[in-house]
């Protein structure tokens, strides 16, 4: 009689447990087919700016560039992070690039950079 009591509370705390964790699932964003516009204030400052990704640091008076919706295109243009020559080699896009070693804190994940390089072969806009 002890050991299935002592089994119920174990199911039971097993059970209680799995049922209080919460999990939280992010919606990988789809990169824009070729031919839309990409929006830097619609497309590109939302993956610096959703849940803290990257203006935890890049904030005005800490660390640059400033990723604020306000100060993010002039910083990012001023400080020469952007090549529309050569667009997979402007550091805003390969420093925190998924494969890059670049960055150790926070990277894009592989559709938020597709987007950022998107925006990027489209002339990098203030849009």
């Amino acid at each position: 009689m002890k050991k299935l009591l002592f089994s119920g509370i174990i199911l039971a705390s097993i059970l209680l447990f799995a049922a209080s964790c919460q999990y939280k699932f992010v919606v990988e964003p789809e990169p824009l087919p070729p031919g839309d516009t990409v929006s830097f204030s619609l497309d590109v400052v939302p993956i610096w700016n959703d849940n803290g990704n990257c203006v935890s640091c890049h904030t005005s008076g800490n660390q640059r560039p400033d990723l604020t919706p306000d100060n993010a295109f002039s910083e990012i243009m001023n400080m020469g992070l952007v090549n529309t020559a050569d667009p997979a080699a402007s550091e805003i896009y390969e420093h925190p690039h998924p494969d890059s070693d670049g960055h150790s804190w926070k990277k894009y994940t592989n559709a938020q950079a597709a987007v950022v390089l998107q925006w990027i072969e489209q002339g990098a806009k203030d849009n």
